[in-house]
């Protein structure tokens, strides 16, 4: 199970460091240039105590947040959508780091097309691509070469990083006509468009489809690049965000809500570790042993239904829920089996009286997410008059 955590503070700071501090702050300290200096150095003290302050209070005196969730749920892309919406200095300091992220991307993307053609018996459209097969075949090698190494870095948004730069970006620049022929092959868009056990990631369409952008010597990574991009974490990480002035184990102590990722979207796809379960399957048996355990008997549960995207297209392309979730007898239109879904995360937990609030997100989409954070943010206001005994 992987963990990321955000806190958030409450949005008061101490006024004790500006005590008897009246004169200098309406301006009546003067004297000589000395005395000014004296009053200058005064102020950067305050300023620093008042950051000082400000940085204790969202730690100590926040609602704590966990964001929790099997993997390839979405619990990144929150985070990065949170960093986009109230910490984007962050944000900018780590794109370029990126464009070396959307590099293994695509080529990943590739690799896992050609496999999985290779696996679904297709034959490619193209006879003149079997030469950027083989390219390709040779790739996977390469890549465990130049792959995602696990590292501690100054911000855990991206804990790893990638080695040799310089040589994977000369990889991928001999790389872009290999994948840009597959791509538009036949037979390639076939094993896209109708194999569902694919190991490729959600983004691969996105990137795949501006590999001439993205492989632009000049290029950076916007922010829908930075969202699309994939990075797997295995640490737990910690983020202190200030939202309208509120900002194992021992991670859990005091833990007001949770926020726990699923994705509709893995209804169709087996589960790695045990082949009788498909992984929203897992996913819900997942919830279960979190919104019942005994750490969080007292725990508000915030769940999104993420890749909504994606799961609509799914049933517009004939995938039937019932095949993989035989229980379900409605219709398989969007309304009836997002309903069920739904209900099934609702049931998951046993405590009645324990708060269970649902949305269904795309995370990938910054204006949804705005709309989203909206609503976690009523949310945790109500959390801060419960914690304060006025509800």
């Amino acid at each position: 199970m992987e963990l990321q955590q955000v806190s958030r503070g409450n949005g008061s700071t101490s006024n004790n460091s500006s005590t008897n501090l009246a004169p200098l702050l309406t301006g009546q300290f003067s004297g000589n240039r000395s005395d000014q200096k004296k009053a200058k150095a005064l102020s950067d003290a305050i300023d620093r105590s008042l950051r000082a302050d400000r940085e204790r209070q969202l730690r100590e005196g926040g609602i704590k947040l966990l964001i929790l969730g099997p993997s390839e749920t979405g619990k990144t892309t929150v985070l990065k959508q949170l960093k986009l919406l109230y910490g984007r200095k962050g944000l900018d300091v780590e794109r370029q780091t990126y464009r070396r992220v959307v590099h293994l991307n695509v080529m990943k993307a590739i690799q896992g097309l050609v496999e999985g053609m290779e696996q679904a018996n297709i034959q490619l459209g193209n006879p003149e691509n079997a030469v950027h097969v083989e390219t390709v075949r040779r790739l996977e090698t390469t890549l465990k070469r130049y792959s995602i190494t696990t590292i501690g870095v100054p911000n855990p948004a991206i804990p790893r990083k990638i080695t040799d730069a310089k040589a994977e970006t000369d990889m991928f620049a001999d790389m872009v006509p290999a994948i840009k022929s597959l791509w538009t092959d036949p037979g390639i868009q076939r094993t896209f468009n109708t194999c569902t056990q694919l190991s490729i990631q959600d983004s691969a369409k996105y990137f795949l489809d501006a590999v001439d952008r993205v492989s632009d010597p000049e290029y950076t990574p916007t922010d829908d690049d930075i969202l699309q991009a994939r990075v797997r974490t295995l640490s737990v990480s910690e983020h202190i965000f200030d939202i309208d002035g509120v900002a194992y184990r021992p991670y859990f102590d005091d833990v007001d809500a949770i926020i726990f990722m699923s994705a509709l979207s893995a209804y169709d796809q087996g589960c790695e570790d045990n082949p009788n379960l498909n992984r929203l399957q897992d996913c819900l048996l997942l919830f279960n042993e979190i919104s019942n355990h005994k750490l969080f008997l007292n725990t508000s549960m915030i769940v999104f239904l993420n890749k909504i995207d994606i799961f609509q297209r799914k049933l517009l392309s004939g995938s039937m829920v019932n095949r993989y979730f035989p229980d379900y007898n409605g219709p398989n239109d969007y309304f009836s089996t997002t309903v069920f879904f739904q209900y099934r995360f609702l049931e998951q937990c046993k405590d009645l009286q324990k708060q269970v609030y649902t949305h269904f997100t795309h995370a990938t989409d910054t204006k949804q997410m705005k709309v989203i954070v909206v609503a976690v943010n009523v949310i945790i206001q109500r959390l801060n008059l419960r914690n304060s005994g006025l509800l």
